[in-house]
């Protein structure tokens, strides 16, 4: 079974041996608002998630947003040509369970001449036919704040129980809700504090 994210923050703050004074310094996060996430019933959020990610390399960004494969990147991912390919971390854009074990080693890497995706992941299921299809492949770029999300724009959401692709709308009503839309589901909303990391998919590899 999947650990929670908190959980995978709470282990590299001890690999990292950082207790949550001295984590709000290197991270750059208050300390109130830490502590709250780690040590309280706060949700873990994507600044957290990102802070982490981008000051700590050696963490697999795969392990800690899904909880697939092992803490530490190996010395082999540190350098490579081409944006990671990640062939067993599917994306619903359905109901199939998106969850399978895989280590945190990309399959591939995928060139392109002109893409400024961060990583690239299969899409599974069907929600967004015709525009995504089950089998394509889709590229997506890290946001950083939930509130940068364009409107009406294709992301990909990662919760601690999901990782799907949606089309996102901002609540008229309630800034802190944002709607997920697809083409062959009924719409839900979402609480951005439920939203662990959030990309925008940027890229589409159809699967001819």
């Amino acid at each position: 079974m999947d650990k929670s994210i908190k959980s995978r923050v709470i282990e590299v703050l001890k690999y990292k041996g950082l207790n949550v004074n001295r984590a709000s310094k290197v991270l750059d996060i208050p300390q109130r608002t830490l502590n709250r996430q780690v040590n309280e019933g706060g949700n873990i959020s994507m600044e957290l998630v990102y802070a982490i990610l981008n000051n700590f390399n050696e963490i697999s960004s795969a392990w800690l947003v899904a909880g697939e494969g092992k803490m530490l990147v190996g010395k082999e991912n540190v350098r490579h040509n081409g944006v990671p390919f990640y062939q067993d971390l599917p994306v619903s854009a359905g109901v199939r369970d998106t969850f399978d074990p895989t280590h945190e080693s990309p399959s591939s890497y995928i060139s392109l001449p002109v893409t400024n995706a961060d990583f690239y992941f299969p899409v599974s299921g069907n929600s967004m036919e015709p525009e995504i299809n089950d089998g394509d492949i889709v590229g997506v770029k890290r946001v950083e704040r939930s509130e940068g999300i364009v409107h009406g724009s294709v992301y990909m959401l990662v919760t601690n129980d999901n990782r799907m692709i949606k089309r996102c709308y901002h609540d008229n009503n309630d800034p802190d809700l944002i709607w997920c839309v697809s083409p062959n589901y009924p719409s839900f909303p979402i609480h951005k504090n439920d939203v662990c990391a959030l990309y925008k998919v940027v890229n589409r590899i159809e699967n001819l």
